[in-house]
């Protein structure tokens, strides 16, 4: 996608929501922060497939997915409030986190800190994988870690499954995969006709926790492909106790 964005600031999005700030993009999607101008709050706006929308079929695959994660509430994941459709790109209206994501924090982490972020992220995942079916979220990574204004650590962007992204990725104008977040995919990702498990995820949630504690993902951009070529799991340097270094490893 490069630095191109589909809208503009200031933009009046949906007859409702004013454009103010580009928050993220990425191939698929682009989130903004917005004025509500009906109800007169900040929210975020994640807009998918911006470039040309999707088709009927795509935006009915999204809009039947979604409505599983719409019952879903636990104080770690940030649900979004309101999903809609406009110029069929199907778009989600979330709570604004001023405090932004975790990726400010790469490398800045102290002991306490990733202990509280473990803890909260963890409980999240784990009541997304307690769901019938289970929820794998598929996309751990610092960007998708929010902080609530009272300080707690929310995962976003759950409930996007495989068959949403590649439905995505067909609508996209240009064929881009996601591999911007190789370096969180666990070694199992990168096998041929790999489902999605939750060993995956908890694999994601180590790599970001490494990341956040030493400024690095564990194997650069390569992620567990290096798992696969037998790389040994690196140490991690810094004033961390052996429990907290074990801990990050079994992850």
């Amino acid at each position: 996608v490069g630095d191109m964005s589909h809208f503009q600031k200031d933009q009046v999005f949906a007859d409702r929501y004013v454009l103010r700030k580009r928050l993220g993009y990425g191939a698929f999607s682009e989130v903004w922060q917005a004025e509500d101008s009906m109800a007169g709050n900040k929210v975020a706006v994640k807009i998918y497939a911006p470039d040309k929308g999707m088709d009927d079929n795509g935006i009915e695959i999204f809009r039947r997915e979604y409505a599983t994660v719409f019952n879903i509430t636990h104080q770690n994941l940030l649900r979004p409030s309101h999903f809609e459709v406009s110029n069929d790109s199907p778009f989600l209206v979330l709570p604004y986190c001023y405090k932004g994501n975790v990726s400010r924090y790469i490398g800045m982490m102290k002991e306490a800190d990733i202990v509280k972020f473990l803890h909260d992220v963890s409980s999240g995942l784990s009541y997304l994988h307690e769901q019938e079916p289970p929820i794998i979220h598929q996309d751990i990574k610092p960007d998708n870690i929010l902080i609530s204004d009272d300080g707690h650590y929310k995962l976003t962007d759950f409930g996007i499954s495989t068959r949403v992204r590649s439905t995505i990725r067909i609508s996209a104008a240009t064929e881009q995969s996601s591999e911007g977040t190789r370096a969180y995919m666990g070694p199992e990702r990168f096998a041929d006709n790999a489902i999605p498990i939750k060993a995956s995820d908890i694999w994601s949630l180590g790599a970001t926790a490494y990341e956040l504690m030493t400024g690095d993902a564990p194997f650069g951009n390569l992620g567990g492909l290096s798992m696969v070529n037998d790389a040994e799991i690196p140490e991690i340097e810094g004033d961390f106790s052996e429990e907290l270094k074990c801990l990050i490893k079994s992850c």
